[in-house]
């Protein structure tokens, strides 16, 4: 008796990652609002619906929602206060 044998090749895609890609929700999560246009030196950014502002070095600084730039005298004249400093790990 002879046997026969037959061999199939069936390719697989590789569910592994290239490392310069990302899923695109893991993206998007770590993804910081932008700075809005504007601001610079002698400016700070009011956070309208905290009632608080950030100088230009914080995290903070032109990036929360509703806000404007403005004098650091004008911000305390309008009843502003300076935002607490945060840090971001």
């Amino acid at each position: 008796m002879i046997g026969v044998i037959a061999f199939f090749v069936v390719p697989v895609q590789s569910q592994a990652q290239s490392p310069n890609s990302a899923p695109a929700e893991r993206t998007v999560e770590q993804a910081p609002n932008p700075q809005a246009p504007g601001g610079g030196h002698g400016l700070v950014w009011v956070d309208s619906e905290a009632g608080v502002y950030y100088v230009e070095r914080s995290p903070l600084y032109g990036r929360t929602p509703k806000g404007k730039y403005m004098t650091e005298q004008d911000a305390i004249q309008a009843g502003y206060k300076r935002a607490p400093k945060t840090r971001f790990l």
